[in-house]
């Protein structure tokens, strides 16, 4: 197993280049710089070139990217830049006097936060709602999973979020409409210091809103695993046995029903991650999401290429995981 997770991290490399380069050429590539507009006006063409020779954005653009990744010493050019490989991300062209560290320092552990309750959510709802809906095949239990599931899976959080804003936070009054409750600084770097009313208030309506399309999507899939596994020939053999109903769903067809729904929690906790972006902005959130969909519209390079970089790092890793717990659900699969 350490040898496959030895091979798996170093395939990751040449993936992760492969990423950040076309995220720097393609953004790039859009017309428009960070520093043509000041507000709403427009700088003067000299001012533009001056800040541009600052960054060093009059570089070709194979300069620029060498320098944003393996920095401005290697390169044997005077700069600040010591490159992502060394932890720098470079500066924010749109808030100054601002690194890309420490936006990502401050708005991570809201993601993560905001990411990792809806993944939970996802699976405490999910997993127990198919289960349900499989043991009670044709019922009117299982149409009303079935219909539940469907849907929330045809509603987009876009449209979610405002709803429960309009009914929970404007007519009820239950729920603060924007914000979120918790405060740096956080444990281990992005664990919440208080699970108090104020955070759970803040987090409800936002985690609801990215967690309920997962769930449902969990929820099919159990129930169509569980579904196929109760009818294989092995389960019958259980029951032949004598052995009682609970022991056969829960030892025998239970942990082999989750294997195609572990399929699919490493994606979809990169896309309750990256799903933040909307979700962010609609709440009012001050998370990694809403920073990246302000520096698309300013032009902010080093954030973009940086927030998408580090995406991309969450997801390889989320399905290392996932194939590792392969393994435990199965044991006939060996990775060395």
């Amino acid at each position: 197993m350490a040898r496959y997770i030895f091979r798996r991290i170093l395939q990751f490399i040449p993936v992760l280049i492969a990423i950040s380069l076309f995220t720097f050429v393609l953004m790039q590539a859009i017309p428009g710089g960070p520093f043509d507009f000041a507000g709403d006006r427009s700088l003067p063409p000299t001012i533009v070139a001056n800040l541009e020779a600052k960054y060093h954005l009059d570089w070709p653009m194979w300069k620029q990217y060498l320098s944003y990744m393996i920095g401005d010493d290697i390169l044997g050019e005077e700069g600040g830049s010591r490159g992502v490989i060394r932890g720098d991300f470079g500066p924010s062209y749109h808030f100054r006097g601002q690194t890309v560290a420490d936006i990502i320092k401050i708005t991570l552990p809201v993601s993560a936060q905001l990411g990792f309750m809806s993944l939970l959510l996802a699976i405490i709802i999910g997993i127990p709602a198919g289960i349900i809906a499989a043991l009670n095949q044709n019922s009117w239990i299982d149409y009303t999973t079935t219909f539940g599931a469907v849907m929330f899976v045809s509603i987009p959080n876009m449209v979610l979020a405002p709803i429960l804003i309009w009914i929970f936070a404007l007519i009820l009054g239950w729920f603060p409409v924007a914000g979120w409750g918790a405060k740096p600084p956080y444990l281990l770097g992005f664990l919440p210091t208080a699970l108090n009313k104020e955070f759970f208030s803040h987090a409800i309506m936002p985690v609801f809103a990215l967690g309920t399309g997962s769930a449902a999507g969990i929820a099919r899939l159990t129930r169509a695993s569980l579904l196929q596994v109760i009818g294989e020939d092995y389960i019958r053999t259980a029951r032949a046995k004598g052995l009682r109903e609970r022991a056969v769903i829960v030892i025998h067809a239970l942990k082999n029903s989750l294997i195609p729904v572990v399929t699919i929690l490493g994606p979809a906790f990169a896309a309750l991650l990256t799903g933040t972006f909307i979700v962010e902005q609609i709440f009012g959130i001050n998370g990694m999401g809403k920073h990246f969909v302000t520096s698309v519209g300013n032009r902010d390079y080093q954030v973009i290429t940086s927030v998408t970089l580090l995406y991309a790092v969450v997801l390889v890793i989320a399905n290392l995981v996932v194939d590792i717990t392969y393994a435990w659900l199965d044991p006939r699969i060996r990775y060395d």
